[in-house]
């Protein structure tokens, strides 16, 4: 499993590619979320051709939203799209926020006393282990959750948002939906 922030994958339409595509540009102007407009749903198709449209986040909300911060669908004859998905945008925010919250935690940890604050309240050592030990555990805590976590849930973003696009493909489809995910 990689942590690259991008997904890519075929589905199966009933629609011919200019039916599809001109009902995809529709839902991108209607809202391209849910069909309704909506603050956190805002995209503009930013590369339009006959066989192929480039859908991306027209702001930083949209963006964080869900991860759909670049989307390229390409008809593949015969009734198959192909999509390529990228949210580095949505990655950078999620590198960001616990970066930012790993980079205090550090601080935190390098400029308090904690070992002594431990040893003082006992309260604070977590039971069954010592001073040093409960200090460890919390650097471990701060390296996790600060750098290692935010790399995890970007490659744990990539089957929820695989699930979306197929589910959005498939409502976008003006025939009967019913895609198959290969």
């Amino acid at each position: 499993m990689t942590a690259l922030p991008k997904i890519d994958g075929e589905v199966l339409i009933r629609s011919s590619a200019e039916r599809f595509l001109q009902a995809f540009r529709q839902r991108v102007r209607a809202g391209l979320l849910s069909g309704q407009p909506h603050p956190r749903s805002h995209y503009v198709v930013s590369d339009d051709g006959p066989d192929h449209l480039v859908v991306r986040a027209a702001d930083w909300l949209s963006a964080i939203n869900v991860g759909l911060n670049r989307v390229e669908i390409r008809h593949v004859p015969p009734g198959l799209i192909r999509y390529h998905v990228q949210y580095w945008q949505w990655a950078q925010y999620v590198l960001g926020l616990s970066g930012g919250l790993g980079f205090v935690g550090a601080i935190l940890l390098l400029t308090l006393d904690v070992r002594g604050y431990i040893a003082r309240h006992q309260g604070a050592m977590i039971p069954g282990l010592s001073s040093d030990e409960s200090l460890l555990l919390a650097w471990v805590m701060v390296v996790f959750w600060g750098f290692v976590w935010p790399w995890l849930l970007i490659s744990l973003h990539k089957a929820p948002l695989r699930r979306f696009v197929t589910r959005l493909i498939a409502e976008v489809d003006v025939g009967p939906a019913s895609p198959a995910h290969r």
